[in-house]
């Protein structure tokens, strides 16, 4: 886990509060009858129940915990990989969906079919054209991608030596098994109609890589799902082609299995004998990737080498993803389950902190050495852990009923979720988060083994004629009730166990049900009711009182600005952030000012309208020594590289680029020509939280029609930091925490003029030309949450009049819900802080955390926005309808402004 650099007496007083408040907190949950959780509720082991209960927690929106719907995004009003990620992907994607599919609810299934989309909408075609360091290639037919967003795709392995990949075949087959398994789970039948010819396509597409000889299926460099760990065969003459990789096979036959199953229900019996037939060759191939111990290794080349062997002279390492693939998704059968676990188990080193990485000992065949931190053992695919695999290790516990090894793992996932350090791959074998230098981190994958302590439970095995049930319920639990419904088709399943052992007895509804045996529970779809209440009775249980607890049809209110417990520093004017300052260009050394700029000053007080008016006359003899100046870059002598800063020795600023000094008519000045620009390293000084100045002579071209930075200290696209500069054109705009101000300033081309901004301590902006106050506005409130609490409220009011339509079991009325529900959670965290009931984070960390939740409110309320902006000109007669009530909604809110 990643080490906070706090001060000893700082980290004591902060180990204590997570102690303090976790007793609470799992205490707190259990009363004389035993645990009530908000998910789950049970007698027995009590940190188990509790474990279910947090990662379950973890898929609704949680004042305490990152949950999914942080990863929502309204660029394609889907999920997205990470904040820091802006596309979707097949492998990181891959255990976090299987096991969170049951249970997703709208929109999540919305969301995560549009992300799919991405995918499935770029996928190829045998035409389809795919660039790459100069050479375009021709996409076959059927092949997915590593990940796309809407304006790209990456049909390979896009990361290492690109030039020798072979097409992604892994991750098309991962693709078509997430595919197949939200289909089949849906059972709608136009998406069915729609999507299958696509999945026909994917697997036709691997079939073309199987050898008739063997039954085994051929891929080269980065073909496997964790590349581009995978070289493919080594040949003699030191180039890499193709060889046997088990990850394909099993990956493969597990997507068949379901494709099968899709066909079944779309009643194609040819579909359904061709695939079959596909499927067991498959099966016949994998005894030749099987060792005499009864695990599969990596990979089989041509020439009979094999890889992944443990313990052999050469490639002796033992492959983790494959082996507990084949056991998640029943590819082996139970006696090679177990035999594959226990050579797991064997290795300790697969293991080293509760979580499984890729591979042990290091990989001896990769096209590159296993040097530098990335590609050395231990960091990313070569024995890195990524939680996408670990989803599928849970899986393989639950199933092999080793659920001290599934609590293990969920135990140690909870180090890096309490304190917002969701990220992946986890580094140093799973100690360290990958990006250490995010104040929080955040990934999809992460959400894997939360989704497979769930799942794992009942491991819900769908086909075209029914549902399986298989309970793997912990000995230690004596009774489990979830109180959330799992989906079966348009059903809604809730379930609950009593007692241990094998199953003896099943109520439905509370009557007798009697397709059942020792081991599981079978529910043919059209015997099953809409709604049903399943109570599993183990062992020599009797049946208890068991009532789901439902959501409230009430959506939950959300407080009044006047009641919202902000904090300024949850809510500065100015935001802190570690970018450096740059005069002419943005944090991503874009937007680059165009003309010349003379002595830019920083001051972190706001300067009043007479201090302002006389820099504009030049009259600066006494601010500048006011101890509120922290930057005064004159911009008129380079020595060695550096401009001085004429507050003293501190923050004297670089050039990077192409930049001149110049005489001018105002003296000494820098040219600006878009290709550089002057850079001040990040200093504490330059984090001005609760006021600033930025000012600046400056003879501005015509610039570009995003306009130009001036002073900028923020980073793209945010409000995070300061800036000041021309946006649009050549007009004036001061962007702070606590909102925007903008000004119509017409700066003249070739004319000199004095610029400046001020936030003050109360939220009033300013913008000054000429010593001249242009343009004001006061914030007192932060704007995000003004803004936040508007559309939540609005949006409230579209659920409602969505409900009385009847359309209140819509995607669009839970959208609606899910960000009304994710606004009143913000406001609720930030309760729940002030009450000091949670524990607190460092403080880059929390001010992060904290927005993190308002910024997904927003993007929630953004992404229906657009969304139903989008209905506009359709032909589709319930979206017509919902954009219809849409836009009375909003004439009915103007009308009422105006009355």
């Amino acid at each position: 886990m990643r080490k906070h650099y706090l001060p000893s007496h700082v980290c004591h007083v902060i180990a204590l509060s997570f102690l303090i408040l976790n007793a609470a907190w799992v205490l707190s949950a259990f009363g004389a009858d035993g645990f009530e959780g908000e998910f789950y509720s049970g007698e027995g082991d009590a940190e188990y129940l509790q474990l279910l209960d947090v990662s379950r927690r973890m898929f609704a929106p949680d004042a305490e915990f990152q949950n999914v719907a942080m990863l929502y995004t309204p660029a394609w009003n889907g999920f997205v990989e990470g904040p820091t990620w802006g596309a979707w992907w097949i492998q990181n994607s891959y255990g976090p969906t299987y096991c969170a599919l049951p249970f997703y609810q709208e929109p999540l299934i919305t969301f995560l079919n549009n992300a799919h989309d991405l995918w499935f909408d770029k996928m190829g075609d045998g035409k389809r054209t795919w660039t790459r360091d100069g050479h375009e290639l021709v996409i076959p037919d059927g092949q997915l991608c590593d990940a796309a967003a809407p304006d790209w795709v990456v049909p390979k392995q896009g990361d290492g030596a690109v030039a020798i990949h072979d097409w992604g075949m892994e991750f098309t087959a991962a693709g078509l098994l997430m595919q197949a398994e939200l289909l089949l789970i849906s059972r709608n039948e136009q998406a069915i109609a729609r999507d299958l010819p696509k999945l026909r396509r994917c697997a036709d597409w691997i079939e073309t890589r199987r050898d008739p000889e063997n039954n085994l299926f051929l891929a080269g460099p980065a073909g496997n799902l964790l590349a581009p760990s995978y070289a493919g065969w080594k040949k003699p003459d030191g180039t890499f082609g193709k060889a046997y990789l088990a990850g394909l096979s099993i990956t493969y036959i597990a997507a068949l299995d379901r494709l099968i199953e899709l066909e079944k229900l779309a009643g194609h019996k040819d579909q359904v004998q061709r695939y079959s037939k596909r499927r067991d060759l498959a099966r016949q191939g994998l005894p030749l990737l099987t060792t005499d111990e009864g695990y599969f290794v990596k990979s089989l080349d041509p020439d009979g080498t094999r890889h992944g062997v443990y313990g052999a002279e050469k490639h002796g390492y033992f492959e983790a993803v494959s082996n507990h693939d084949a056991i998640c998704f029943r590819v082996a059968d139970d006696a090679q389950s177990e035999k594959i676990y226990r050579r797991i188990v064997s290795i300790p080193e697969l293991r080293p902190h509760d979580l499984i990485i890729t591979n042990c000992p290091g990989l001896d065949d990769m096209y590159r050495p296993p040097t530098g931190w990335l590609w050395k053992f231990g960091t990313w695919v070569n024995g890195g852990h990524w939680s996408t695999c670990e989803a599928r290790m849970v899986m393989a516990y639950y199933r092999l009923g080793k659920y001290d090894d599934a609590r293990r793992s969920m135990r140690q996932m909870m180090e890096f979720t309490k304190e917002f350090r969701m990220d992946n791959p986890l580094v140093d074998f799973g100690a360290a988060v990958y990006q250490p230098r995010e104040p929080i981190n955040l990934c999809y994958d992460s959400f894997g083994p939360p989704a497979a302590m769930v799942r794992g439970l009942f491991e819900y095995r769908y086909s075209a004629e029914d549902l399986t049930l298989i309970p793997h319920i912990p000995p230690t639990i004596a009774r489990l009730e979830q109180h959330f419904p799992v989906r079966f088709g348009g059903k809604q399943l809730y379930l609950a166990t009593v007692g241990n052992g094998p199953v003896t007895s099943v109520l439905v509804n509370g009557n007798p049900w009697e397709s059942f045996d020792g081991q599981s529970v079978t529910l043919p779809y059209d015997k099953t009711p809409d709604e049903a209440v399943i109570q599993i009775l183990l062992g020599a249980a009797k049946p208890m009182p068991f009532v789901p607890r439902k959501p409230s049809p009430q959506l939950p209110a959300v407080p009044t600005l006047e009641d919202a417990p902000w904090t300024i520093e949850q809510f500065p004017v100015i935001a802190a952030n570690d970018l450096p300052l740059r005069i002419g260009a943005d944090s991503n050394g874009q937007s680059c000012f165009m003309g010349h700029i003379a002595r830019a000053r920083v001051f972190s007080r706001a300067l009043s309208d007479d201090e302002i008016a006389r820099l504009a006359r030049k009259e600066t003899q006494a601010l500048d020594r006011d101890p509120a100046l922290v930057g005064d870059w004159r911009l008129d002598v380079q020595k060695n590289n550096s401009l001085p800063n004429a507050v003293g020795q501190e923050l004297s600023a670089k050039v990077v680029g192409k930049l001149e000094l110049v005489d001018t008519p105002e003296g000494r000045a820098a040219l600006l020509s878009g290709e550089g620009y002057v850079e001040v390293q990040n200093d504490p000084k330059l984090n001005l939280r609760n006021a600033c100045t930025l000012a600046a002579w400056i003879c501005p071209q015509t610039q570009a029609a995003m306009g130009a930075r001036i002073i900028d200290k923020s980073g793209v696209g945010t409000s995070n930091g300061y800036l000041l500069d021309t946006c649009p054109g050549n007009s004036l705009r001061l962007i702070v925490e606590r909102g925007t101000l903008s000004y119509d300033a017409k700066l003249a081309p070739g004319q000199w003029v004095h610029v400046a901004a001020t936030a003050d301590s109360h939220g009033g902006l300013a913008l000054f030309v000429d010593g001249k106050r242009v343009a004001s506005a006061h914030q007192e409130t932060p704007i995000q949450l003004a803004s936040i609490n508007a559309r939540a409220m609005t949006l409230a009011d579209f659920h409602q009049e969505l409900v009385a339509a009847g359309l209140g079991e819509s995607y669009e009325a839970a959208h609606a819900r899910l960000a009304v529900e994710y606004a009143a959670t913000a406001y609720e965290r930030l309760e729940r802080l002030a009450q000091g009931k949670l524990a607190r984070l460092p403080a880059a960390s929390q001010y992060a955390a904290d927005k993190s939740y308002f910024s997904t409110a927003a993007k929630l309320c953004e992404g229906l926005e657009k969304t139903i902006q989008s209905y506009r000109d359709s032909e589709d007669p319930h979206k017509t309808r919902v954009c219809e009530i849409w836009n009375r909604l909003l004439a009915n809110r103007e009308s009422q402004k105006t009355e």
